[in-house]
């Protein structure tokens, strides 16, 4: 397949298949700008980051289009199980490209985001209901959890969707850009949505390595090295007070604990008892009472002298 340019105005027009739509050229963008904005894909579900970078390449390629516009009222009513959109970001200076989105909004309320294979999820909260009114010729079937109300209506409660999240980083001819795919499916029907394997214009495609780098992607191991001997070049420099030594012992005292006497009854001085493990740890008596005793203070020495005029 030949690679095509980007062009950031898609038109509506069906392929070959019913999952995606092709673009035309920029001839058609007045006509274009009255018609609603169509997902990239549909009937679609995203399996892996795997699937998400194919998504990715073939609208790098111009096989399916990207949003390039928040969604307005009629478009996020259109969002259901199988829809997924991909769109750029707003970069640094939108003004001189004029393209980017600055932050999805779809109108629905989700909970808190739960990460798995560096996707992010978020569940739906109280999803708001759909009106049906019995006197129209609709074929539509009703849930049994739909509700009848005045003038023969019937609010149809509809299954919660999930809101599945993949962002990259990718090298284009204006620069650096992140690119948003986002995917919507429910608990019952994400088993019955096709996958990028069952078409064709997408399962031939074969993604650059490297081309679309995860924005949520962890540190290298090369990155952690790097900060790890930054580190340790800045340790050296840090000064730390000086912890002060014990005092030493004098070489009797040393010969008197490596050498114990011998005790009675045979006992195996290697093998020391509580008592004798804790007189190791203490100085011999002989040692302490060999020892002189302090000098007091000249002026000590005068006062005693004075009261005890015997004392030595």
């Amino acid at each position: 397949m030949v690679p095509k340019s980007y062009d950031p105005d898609p038109r509506p027009i069906t392929s070959t298949t019913s999952h995606f739509y092709v673009h035309h050229p920029r001839s058609t963008l007045g006509s274009q700008r009255s018609k609603m904005q169509r997902p990239t894909c549909t009937k679609l579900r995203v399996r892996s980051p795997q699937d998400a970078q194919v998504i990715f390449h073939a609208v790098a390629l111009g096989v399916l289009p990207m949003v390039t516009r928040r969604l307005d009222t009629e478009e996020r009513r259109a969002i259901s199980s199988g829809s997924v959109f991909v769109w750029e970001e707003r970069g640094p200076n939108p003004e001189a490209t004029g393209l980017g989105i600055e932050r999805w909004t779809d109108g629905k309320r989700w909970g808190p985001s739960r990460v798995r294979d560096e996707f992010l999820f978020y569940q739906e909260k109280d999803p708001d209901p759909v009106d049906i009114d019995l006197n129209s010729d609709s074929d539509t079937t009703l849930a049994s959890g739909s509700r009848l109300q005045n003038g023969g209506r019937h609010e149809l409660v509809r299954p919660c969707l999930v809101k599945q999240t993949y962002s990259v980083y990718v090298d284009t001819s204006r620069g650096r850009r992140k690119w948003h795919l986002i995917a919507y499916f429910t608990g019952e029907t994400v088993d019955h949505l096709e996958t990028v394997s069952d078409v064709p214009e997408l399962a031939r495609l074969n993604v650059p390595p490297g081309k679309y780098r995860s924005a949520r992607h962890n540190p290298t191991r090369h990155n952690r090295a790097h900060r790890d001997d930054q580190t340790n070049h800045v340790l050296p420099h840090l000064q730390y007070a000086p912890y002060p030594s014990p005092p030493r012992l004098s070489t009797a005292m040393l010969h008197s604990i490596a050498q114990p006497p011998n005790l009675p009854g045979g006992d195996d001085p290697r093998c020391p008892t509580e008592s004798q493990r804790i007189g190791q740890t203490l100085a011999p008596l002989l040692y302490l009472q060999n020892l002189a005793p302090p000098r007091r203070h000249p002026v000590d020495e005068e006062v005693l002298m004075t009261l005890y005029p015997t004392l030595t």
